[in-house]
């Protein structure tokens, strides 16, 4: 069965190993018994709510946010910072200037230029230049031997930044005074030498001896900001991983509900999929009554990412991104929020997520808000993959044109096939469009047998073979650009996609009643990109007639006005929108494309089938094909 074009790619995520019941067990008292079905799954959810009954109502009432409040903490200290952080530069280089003779002078601005670093790394790199630099940094190497613990971490951290050619100056002291830092000052100095500009052999000891020194000390760990630090230097060791979300559940009451939000963020970045962990985020997210735009791309991207499907999250996530738009729905709003709402926009196409209301409102939304173009193209594209056709879609798409798309970026060009296919997708095509990327100039360059590009060429094969047979199958005035007709899919086999492994329920259902070979063709990739799991004609009574007598070399059957070809497609959850189980627009536009092209098709639901008695199954498919000729 063709794998859906717009599905989320799946993604090859470092899947850590991490016993849920090894987790939970001391805290939540569940049972050691391993388990991975959803039956256990949904027990931890239940112990997490128990467990968490008096964290839910302190958390509701201490952080009962609203959109505008949720990332509070980052607003006070944005109004704490200087308003010009030129003026702050320029006041630390004027200390620098007044005490470059004296390195206990010299420790305050230089934490001030480090903290100012991480605010501004741009305007700090002025001072790499600055003829103070070099009087500044060599009076603090030569004390170095002088300083304590802190003002030692603050001054090593300022040369190693500013003149990273004295590493070797630094080191020395960066091994000996190890053992008296701590275990936040550790995790900084770790992070500092793990930076490209500080990648060098010989520093490679001391990464190591920081790394192990950390790994024994992370008991220590006190607050999310150190566990999440952690976590980046940890992240591709499962064991300490293990470990690391054991300390996690210990500081789960003391998180805020933007440390679930980056939480979650973290374990994307990192492609750690823990279902128990990713279930404790959404779970302790729910509880909140609202999050703004930036929480909400976050979470909808991490759960692509780490193929997280959970339908409350998600119905929670789409509730506030409505809530959101109906509170804020000012053309400067939107503007200021493009970035987001565009990535909530593929996500929610990836998801197949299918709101109708919320689509509904974000179509109107568009209509009414000028210079909303790449909004638009994202809201179609994602409407055709969730199968979904706005009411005014033809007043949404005349907005839309060929210069809204820079040709010279590759990424546009694929979004341009991806808008064009969902166009066609949703019967309402735009043949300028069409013609366009149906010529060799265009399709040519996208299909390259490049590793990194491969999932991207293979979506292009697919697609392009889909609007060449529909502006030929549907377009009856279409006069532009076509595919050559010795195009062939059979010239592209590293792109093709390996056919799925066959379905044993149905075939041994098919062959309970007829000779497979004979009367079936089990999964056939067609020449225009469609699988077929089980091809076969029947007659007026849709009884099965032998294939060979109709079957040509490149696949095609000819028949006559008493037989019908049919083709069968098996349906699974992958092929249904999250939130409401209809066909997605993939699987749609397929059977459309089937039935233009004379077949009379055969859904077949596989988890019906499966959950079916053979006799029960043989009867689902024989009237099935009964019902098919008489459409």
């Amino acid at each position: 069965m063709l794998s859906r074009i717009n599905q989320l790619p799946k993604y090859n995520a470092i899947v850590r190993q991490i016993s849920t019941n090894l987790i939970l067990s001391k805290q939540y008292q569940v049972k050691t018994e391993p388990s991975s079905d959803q039956n256990d799954r949904q027990k931890i959810k239940t112990d997490f709510k128990k467990q968490f009954k008096n964290f839910d109502f302190k958390i509701n009432k201490k952080f009962d946010f609203k959109l505008k409040n949720l990332n509070k903490n980052n607003q006070e200290i944005e109004l704490n910072e200087p308003k010009n952080l030129n003026d702050n530069f320029k006041n630390i280089i004027n200390q620098f200037s007044q005490h470059k003779n004296s390195f206990q002078k010299l420790i305050q601005p230089c934490q001030q230029m480090n903290e100012l670093f991480e605010q501004d790394q741009k305007l700090t790199e002025n001072f790499i230049s600055d003829p103070l630099k070099s009087p500044v940094i060599n009076q603090l190497v030569l004390n170095l031997d002088k300083m304590n613990i802190n003002d030692f971490f603050t001054a090593s951290h300022f040369i190693l930044r500013f003149d990273s050619n004295k590493y070797d100056r630094v080191q020395p002291f960066l091994n000996s005074k190890m053992a008296n830092m701590s275990l936040d000052q550790l995790i900084r100095t770790l992070l500092l030498l793990r930076t490209p500009q500080l990648y060098k052999m010989q520093l490679l000891d001391t990464v190591r001896s920081y790394t192990n020194s950390i790994r024994d000390r992370l008991e220590e760990i006190e607050n999310y900001t150190q566990l999440k630090q952690a976590m980046k230097i940890f992240y591709a060791e499962p064991n300490t991983t293990k470990i690391l979300d054991q300390k996690l559940l210990k500081l789960a009451e003391n998180l805020k509900a933007s440390d679930w939000v980056d939480l979650l963020n973290t374990k994307s970045i990192y492609r750690l999929r823990d279902l128990a962990i990713l279930d404790l985020c959404s779970y302790n997210l729910i509880k909140l009554k609202y999050i703004d735009i930036d929480s909400i791309q976050k979470c909808l991207l991490s759960c692509g990412i780490l193929n997280y499907h959970d339908q409350q999250f998600y119905k929670f996530l789409l509730d506030s991104l409505h809530s959101e738009l109906k509170s804020n729905d000012s053309k400067d709003w939107l503007k200021k929020n493009e970035k987001n709402f565009l990535s909530i926009l593929s996500s929610i196409g990836m998801l197949q997520l299918k709101d109708d209301k919320l689509l509904d409102f974000i179509q109107h939304l568009l209509e009414k808000t000028p210079d909303m173009s790449k909004l638009i193209v994202n809201y179609i594209t994602s409407c055709g993959g969730l199968g979904f056709k706005a009411k005014n879609l033809e007043k949404l798409k005349s907005k839309i044109s060929l210069d809204s798309f820079d040709l010279a970026d590759r990424k546009e060009k694929v979004s341009l096939l991806n808008y064009a296919w969902s166009l066609c997708s949703l019967n309402s095509p735009d043949a300028k469009l069409i013609d366009h990327v149906l010529c060799e100039q265009f399709w040519k360059d996208l299909l390259v047998d490049k590793p990194e590009e491969k999932k991207i060429a293979k979506a292009v094969l697919f697609k392009i073979l889909n609007i060449n047979l529909y502006s030929i199958l549907c377009m009856d005035s279409y006069q532009g650009a076509n595919l050559p007709e010795d195009f062939s899919i059979s010239n592209y086999p590293e792109l093709m996609l390996t056919k799925p492994n066959q379905n044993d329920t149905f075939v041994s259902t098919l062959s309970s009643f007829r000779s497979i070979d004979k009367y079936f063709k089990l999964n056939l990739l067609t020449p225009f990109g469609i699988f077929i799991d089980a091809l076969m004609v029947v007659d007026k009574n849709g009884i099965p007639c032998q294939l060979d007598k109709f079957l040509n070399e490149n696949l095609s059957l000819e028949t006559s006005e008493n037989e019908f070809k049919v083709a069968f497609k098996l349906i699974s959850s992958k092929d249904s929108t999250s939130m409401n189980k209809n066909l997605n627009g993939v699987i749609k536009f397929q059977l459309k494309l089937l039935k233009e092209l004379g077949y009379h098709t055969i859904i077949i639901n596989q988890e019906e089938l499966k959950s079916a008695s053979l006799i029960n199954r043989v009867n689902i498919i024989q009237n099935k094909l009964k019902d098919s000729v008489k459409k």
